[in-house]
């Protein structure tokens, strides 16, 4: 998934998107990706949704999802760091200074991740 591609396919005109098969399935495939839900390329009424939710904050998600060394396997929702503190960890909210702290608290929690660096017991320490 690739910031610049992503870029060049919001620039297109809605129009162009929205008829061009190949080009829908590739933006819903972004979608599906920096949001972590499950999509509908056949529904014509989710894709300007798609579009849209991309538009506004699509870039920048992809940009945090892709800096990161550690990522949430897909069927993880929101969870919480430590009990009653009020922070959170999502596939939204990841970035490795989140990842850690949330280890840190409970290092068996490395099952919930999909992708982690190699040295992420001595990262904890």
């Amino acid at each position: 998934m690739d910031k610049e591609r992503l870029k060049y396919l919001l620039e297109l005109p809605f129009e162009v998107l929205s008829k061009d098969k190949d080009l829908k399935k590739e933006l819903t495939e972004f979608y599906k990706f920096i949001y972590g839900v499950k999509v509908c390329s056949s529904c014509k009424d989710k894709f300007p949704t798609y579009h849209q939710k991309l538009s506004v904050d699509g870039l920048e998600k992809l940009e945090m999802k892709s800096n990161g060394n550690f990522k949430l396997r897909d069927n993880i929702g929101v969870l919480q760091i430590n009990f009653g503190e009020g922070k959170f960890i999502s596939q939204l909210n990841c970035a490795d200074e989140i990842c850690i702290e949330f280890l840190k608290v409970n290092p068996n929690r490395i099952s919930l991740f999909s992708d982690f660096p190699e040295n992420w017991k001595e990262l904890i320490k």
